[in-house]
């Protein structure tokens, strides 16, 4: 494998996208529900224009590609599916590790539910340039961080 690919999942931003989307098929649905007054001109621009910002919302990543071959990386944000960002160079990868961080994460109190608190536990790989941490990726799996940091490792020829 010549690449890798982490990607920041926003589920938040994707879920709203989801309920835009499905409020524009409504809105272009009713009219051939129910008899309604509305020009049929204004129908479309509002459930279209629903459809157009939900996939924008859903469209829109963020994350990091490694490439092998040419010792490069690209931070990028997407929008569309497109990747804006530029290629740069990468330093010379000391080490390759994983690391557990375990923290305490509670739910915002809202005086009516209960506030909760919890372990959280996040599985970092993480690239070591000079001793010092270089890049970092999160994942809330082990067994998602343990396949990265391996076809890093193998990309990158550590041991």
């Amino acid at each position: 494998m010549n690449h890798f690919h982490y990607s920041i999942q926003r589920n938040g931003i994707k879920t709203a996208g989801k309920v835009v989307i499905l409020m524009g098929l409504i809105v272009l649905a009713v009219p051939f529900l129910i008899e309604v007054e509305t020009p049929i001109y204004k129908i479309i621009m509002v459930g279209g224009g629903a459809l157009v910002i939900g996939t924008l919302m859903i469209s829109i990543s963020e994350g990091t590609l490694i490439d092998f071959e040419t010792n490069k990386f690209k931070a990028y944000q997407s929008i569309l599916w497109i990747k804006f960002g530029e290629w740069q160079s990468l330093p010379q990868i000391e080490n390759a590790e994983l690391i557990h961080y375990t923290y305490t994460e509670s739910n915002f109190p809202n005086g009516i539910s209960p506030t909760i608190s919890w372990n959280a536990i996040v599985h970092k790989c993480v690239l070591v340039v000079d001793c010092k941490k270089f890049m970092v990726f999160d994942y809330s799996k082990e067994k998602d961080a343990i396949a990265a940091l391996d076809i890093i490792r193998n990309g990158f020829k550590l041991s």
